[in-house]
């Protein structure tokens, strides 16, 4: 992009939230199945929103500026269905990690010395991150604030980032905090009731402060979805059925991860509704539960997953790399039950997973009327890959482009509502010294509190997990050891 592709980027920039956008000539993914997909098409957005698809689009509101996108790909923003963003500052140091040694570090190690400045830049590294690999909206899992002011510090991070986040409210799993938590939840929701980017949901994790049914009442009475992380193994399979029992699981409830229920769960989760977020590379990579994450049985009861990147201490942070992992496992899965007497799956395709990671996130989050895919009236979050780069020619499928060939490098423009938050490869308005230095700060002090060193081959100093209550839940979710 040269000196006339800043000139649009200026005027972009200087037009604010409610420009007028015509993405001119792109070959156009909408994820929207009465849209389908074009070979050449223009999109354009106004006050933030789509406000028109089609072959050749004529109406140009005053002040519209045009970008040539023929020789991109005009795609919905991808959205991160669960990711603990508090962790930014810790980004690839346990790559090696398996489950203790990952436990040993964060809940058991330097969560409870995180301020609410560390949350802040923790969250920020994360949120930037994520619009420069493409996702446009996260579901950002927070269990590590300590009082109402770490979350402020984490709301501020999602302004100043200029994402769209869903705020899963979560107390800390292990450590000291001040038991603001569920009380908090409803000035949090006041909050976001004036915010345009920010929604919330109540989060269960390890810690149970109160019942789990007591829980989701509370969510309900402020109108709040539910995320549920580390459901795996037969503790959860016992625990979702009986709430399905009682009655209290919906279409309002999703769950993470999945991995290793029973057959009678899976029934509970089918019957009532319940949304899926997959975590493929964190379940086969660190080992959760089985290690095999459950792509096969959540196709099987009809349900569309979100996916996630969950850890960024020990896994990549973008979706190309979920995308492909996931795609590659239900297939490799399939083709090997081709050898043997049942049935045989139906292979996942470049699609499938490309829905996963946009209108699937979108549904799990709750946002699925809101984003995910370009659809008139929705906001418009929107991404544009290069399908001109020297890996791509001379031109293929826009969807296998998309999922097979391109990786964040390609993503040349990133829109958050309407707002150009990415163009030309580089995010806009970002002072990266600035936010390296603070990062590495933050990181200094919280290793230090902790007895950490970082060696030439990651962090050194960990000991052995020593509240073991954290790693017994994850392996037998018993009430005993949450």
């Amino acid at each position: 992009m040269g000196t006339e592709s800043s000139a649009v980027a200026e005027r972009l920039i200087a037009s604010g939230t409610g420009a007028a956008v015509l993405l001119r000539g792109g070959a156009v993914v909408t994820m929207d199945p009465g849209l389908g997909q074009f070979a050449s098409a223009d999109v354009l957005i106004e006050d933030g929103r789509i406000a028109e698809v089609a072959e050749h689009i004529d109406r140009m509101p005053n002040g519209t500026t045009v970008v040539d996108a023929s020789a991109s790909i005009v795609m919905p923003g991808f959205v991160d269905g669960h990711r603990h963003s508090w962790q930014g500052s810790l980004r690839r140091l346990a790559t090696d990690a398996d489950l203790p040694e990952y436990l040993s570090i964060t809940h058991d190690g330097v969560a409870a010395h995180y301020r609410p400045e560390d949350m802040y830049i923790g969250n920020l590294v994360s949120m930037l991150g994520a619009l420069d690999a493409g996702f446009t909206t996260v579901l950002d899992f927070s269990h590590n604030s300590r009082s109402a002011a770490h979350s402020d510090a984490v709301f501020r991070s999602y302004r100043e980032s200029g994402i769209r986040a869903i705020h899963a409210s979560a107390p800390p799993n292990a450590g000291e905090w001040d038991n603001h938590w569920p009380g908090d939840l409803a000035r949090l929701a006041e909050i976001c009731a004036s915010e345009e980017l920010i929604t919330l949901r109540l989060a269960i994790d390890m810690r149970r402060v109160r019942p789990v049914p007591e829980l989701m009442s509370i969510a309900r009475s402020l109108g709040l979805g539910i995320h549920m992380d580390g459901v795996m193994g037969e503790g959860s399979s016992d625990e979702i059925v009986e709430l399905g029992h009682a009655g209290l699981l919906g279409p309002d409830v999703t769950i993470v991860h999945a991995t290793s229920l029973g057959e009678t769960a899976w029934r509970a989760i089918e019957r009532a509704g319940v949304r899926v977020v997959l975590a493929t590379t964190s379940d086969e990579q660190i080992g959760l539960a089985s290690g095999m994450p459950p792509i096969q049985r959540v196709l099987d009861a009809g349900i569309r997953p979100a996916l996630s990147i969950d850890v960024e201490i020990a896994l990549a942070g973008d979706m190309f790399t979920q995308m492909r992992t996931t795609l590659m496992t239900q297939r490799m899965f399939a083709t090997l039950g081709k050898t043997g007497s049942g049935t045989a799956a139906k292979l996942l395709s470049n699609a499938d997973v490309l829905e996963f990671a946009t209108m699937g996130g979108a549904v799990a989050g709750g946002l699925g009327d809101r984003i995910g895919s370009l659809t008139v009236g929705k906001e418009a979050d929107v991404l544009l890959i290069a399908a001109d780069g020297i890996n791509n020619l001379p031109g293929g499928s826009s969807v296998g482009t998309i999922v097979q060939g391109s990786d964040r490098s390609h993503i040349r423009a990133v829109f958050v509502g309407g707002v150009l938050r990415k163009w030309g490869g580089q995010l806009v308005g970002i002072d990266l010294d600035s936010l390296r230095r603070d990062a590495l700060e933050s990181r200094e002090f919280l290793f230090a509190k902790a007895g950490f060193r970082v060696g030439r081959d990651g962090l050194e100093g960990v000991p052995k997990l020593r509240d073991v209550g954290l790693l017994s839940y994850l392996g037998s979710h018993s009430d005993e050891s949450a």
